[in-house]
């Protein structure tokens, strides 16, 4: 090629060319191409890591234990969780909740009360804790499921006294108010979850003001009624016995 290119200087520009396109076809190739190992040794592979499993049960909150269809079963209730951690089971005793996910508390409750499930179907579900305050007729701190709705909670404390109850409540935290209207969330239906609410936070229900006269007389117009009624009718016979008379 050499004494091509000394005696003929129109084949240079042609030679030039084809040794290019070789070396731009060869270095791109050598240059994407990953190192062999040393020594014959294989590369060493893809680390995947495990995702931690999920640690739900809180201490002072509640845990619920489901065994449909079974519900006669002395695990379908609602086991409070206490500060420690512990959750105090039947003819098991106390076990630390708070180190097991779902999945590892069904397969306890499965392996140790095999002999005492008919069925095999355990569900178990975190509950929070939420007091509803004033003007209930169960005012009281209660365990619920947070994907219930506010409805919900107010069913379980049987409802608002008075009839304004509901425009009339609102939402505290630490002694502090996190909202006063809350019909938006009633409207909505939405879960305790989604609206943020926590553990021990509190719904305040208007306490109904003392009634006024007017009130107090339309609630004792059906006893005031029944009186006359009764009066209207011992009167008639008496005044029939001295007519036969």
């Amino acid at each position: 090629m050499l004494i091509l290119l000394r005696y003929s200087e129109n084949l240079r520009p042609l030679v030039v060319l084809m040794i290019g396109l070789l070396l731009s076809a060869i270095l791109p190739a050598r240059a994407g191409s990953p190192p062999r190992p040393k020594g014959g040794e294989t590369p060493n592979p893809k680390v995947i890591f495990k995702p931690v499993p999920s640690r739900p049960f809180v201490a002072g909150d509640a845990v619920q234990i489901s065994t449909y269809p079974d519900t006669l079963s002395f695990l379908h209730h609602i086991f409070p969780i206490d500060d420690d951690g512990y959750v105090d089971l039947p003819l098991y005793g106390k076990v630390k909740i708070t180190d097991m996910s779902k999945e590892e508390f069904v397969a306890f409750i499965k392996e140790y009360y095999q002999d005492y499930l008919r069925f095999p179907n355990v569900q178990v579900k975190p509950m929070i804790r939420a007091s509803i305050l004033g003007g209930v007729r169960f005012p009281n701190m209660y365990y619920i499921d947070p994907d219930r709705s506010l409805w919900d909670l107010l069913k379980m404390a049987g409802g608002t006294i008075d009839e304004d109850g509901l425009k009339k409540m609102r939402w505290e935290r630490d002694r502090k108010t996190v909202d006063d209207n809350l019909i938006p969330y009633l409207q909505s239906g939405i879960s305790l979850a989604k609206m943020g609410f926590r553990s021990g936070d509190q719904i305040w229900v208007r306490t109904p003001t003392k009634p006024t006269v007017l009130r107090q007389i339309r609630d004792f117009l059906p006893i005031i009624s029944l009186g006359i009624t009764v009066f209207t009718i011992w009167y008639t016979i008496q005044r029939d016995r001295l007519r036969r008379r």
